[in-house]
């Protein structure tokens, strides 16, 4: 693992790790329906996540020229959508107790 570290980085090691956590997840959601939990979202929610640190990093690490830093930061922007309501939904649910309705 130290030498992982070494090679790619903490952050990308990291992004990597998280990355394999969603699609565990994803992958594992017929077993875990056996047991009444539906881990399909929450997998790619995971995995969401562990793309935007590495697309993060690439930014901090490579110092891509104006239109790829342009593109790279639109991508985040989208991916990070998913995330933020996520968020706004978790907080509205642990305030007023019922789930959030589009």
């Amino acid at each position: 693992m130290k030498r992982m570290i070494k090679r790619f980085g903490k952050l990308t090691t990291a992004s990597f790790i998280i990355m394999g956590i969603g699609v565990v997840t994803f992958l594992l959601t017929p077993v875990f329906l056996l047991i009444g939990a539906d881990t399909d979202l929450l997998g790619i929610l995971i995995l969401d996540i562990g793309v935007v640190i590495y697309i993060i990093e690439l930014i901090r690490r490579k110092k891509p020229n104006r239109l790829k830093l342009v593109a790279l930061f639109v991508l985040i922007s989208v991916l990070g959508i998913p995330i933020l309501f996520s968020i706004i939904s978790l907080i509205y649910y642990l305030i007023t107790g019922k789930l959030l309705e589009i």
